[in-house]
């Protein structure tokens, strides 16, 4: 944070490099924590990348930096920088006590250039980095802000609070209100109450609020397993071979110590075998929505025959072996997990409770603007306060469970408008 006079404050982060998909901030939102700072007038902020890494698949038809050819998938490791923010709110005044959120938002299609050959990222384009003061419309009464899908294993609990611990080394310490609520599509905990939480045992994805005061409340916790298992999540690619498919890393669950997984990153991709496996449908939000049944997505993700390119999956992992530097990590898999993609779009026009979706990235392989249905009393909205909000082309992201057989291609739990 850099202040009219004097020196810079260097906000410090936890981990100190902070890892985050960029995918997934496409709809949702990373929690970089609440800091203190002396009273003063900022007059920008300051974002710095260290050896930020960029996995794509290359469509472009030609050889990309030297190594990366067309048709493949390859994580490329680009160039340190910094990125300077001087949006509203900026320049931004805080007096001593006062209680402020921002955020901050990185656009990709600005910061990505291809020249000659070369993908890069250029920091110094105008509003690569725009910053915005919370809260947005369609945020929680008395929230700054709402963090969704956080993963990872209940490492303590006590009658107030649970810590949630990710694969990448980030830890969430959140109040935990009376009543949570818990969903279980799975059926592993019969109680649906605080009890289904068990230190060192359940794995969950969490939604929580971010309070003014900086910390955070428990909203939901949707229970992924029982006891830890080794599991691998990310966006599915298909290679053209029977009971195969490349896997994009976005998470991870490591509970036998395998040395492939545990050296796994986000954006290492995986080429998956499936052995017999099962298929199921995390419905996370849509748990209970009597707007949605189960019925209504889960018999559309039952088999091979349903997965598609850009879909995010959670695979069960029986085996792993091989390194990324070598290029030759690989799974196997007895269990399939349908979680929620995350992508962005132009929204075509609304109708109801849904709107077609242009413009989507081209991997995802829809013929035309696939359609996308909102869930009442489930679906959340950011930047506008309900579906009717939203106006043709508009550019949203959404988190939404992806199927390839359905009047809706696309069960949206997120919705975010952006700037």
């Amino acid at each position: 944070m850099n202040p009219s006079t004097g020196t810079a404050v260097a906000v410090t982060l936890n981990p100190t490099v902070y890892p985050v998909d960029l995918a997934r901030l496409q709809s949702d939102t990373a929690f970089l924590g609440s800091l203190s700072l002396p009273a003063d007038t900022y007059t920008s902020a300051t974002l710095t990348f260290s050896a930020p890494v960029l996995t794509i698949l290359n469509q472009t038809g030609a050889t990309l930096n030297g190594t990366c050819l067309s048709g493949t998938i390859c994580s490329i490791v680009l160039t340190a920088g910094s990125a300077q923010v001087t949006t509203t709110p900026f320049p931004l005044t805080l007096t001593s006590g006062q209680a402020t959120g921002v955020s901050i938002n990185l656009d990709l299609n600005t910061a990505l250039t291809v020249t000659s050959g070369t993908l890069a990222l250029n920091f110094s384009t105008a509003n690569v980095a725009t910053a915005a003061t919370l809260p947005r419309t369609g945020t929680p009464t008395s929230a700054l802000d709402l963090l969704e899908d956080f993963v990872g294993k209940l490492t303590a609990k006590s009658s107030s609070s649970i810590t949630i611990v990710a694969a990448n080394g980030i830890t969430l310490q959140l109040k935990l209100p009376s009543s949570p609520v818990i969903e279980d599509p799975q059926g592993l905990c019969g109680a649906l109450d605080a009890t289904c939480l068990v230190a060192n045992q359940t794995v969950v994805s969490v939604d929580a609020t971010v309070n003014t005061d900086g910390t955070l409340t428990l909203v939901s916790a949707d229970l992924l397993d029982a006891t830890p298992q080794d599991e691998v999540e990310g966006t599915l690619l298909a290679n053209g071979v029977a009971g195969q498919f490349f896997l994009v890393v976005a998470n991870k669950v490591v509970a036998t110590g395998n040395s492939t997984l545990a050296a796994a990153n986000v954006g290492d991709t995986f080429l998956v075998t499936l052995s017999n496996p099962v298929f199921i449908v995390d419905t996370d939000e849509f748990f209970n929505n009597a707007s949605l049944p189960p019925s209504s997505v889960t018999t559309l993700f039952s088999s091979e025959a349903d997965l598609v390119d850009g879909q995010d999956v959670m695979v069960h992992v029986t085996a792993a072996t091989g390194t990324a530097a070598a290029g030759d990590q690989a799974i196997t898999t007895d269990r399939v997990r349908l979680r929620f993609t995350r992508t962005t779009g132009t929204v075509q026009s609304v109708s109801g409770q849904s709107f077609p979706l242009a413009n989507i990235p081209a991997y995802i392989p829809f013929v035309t603007n696939p359609l996308v249905d909102t869930i009442p009393n489930a679906t959340n909205f950011d930047g506008v306060t309900d579906v009717s909000s939203l106006t043709s082309a508009q550019n949203v992201s959404i988190r939404a469970l992806l199927l390839n057989n359905s009047v809706f291609s696309f069960y949206a739990a997120k919705v975010r408008v952006q700037p």
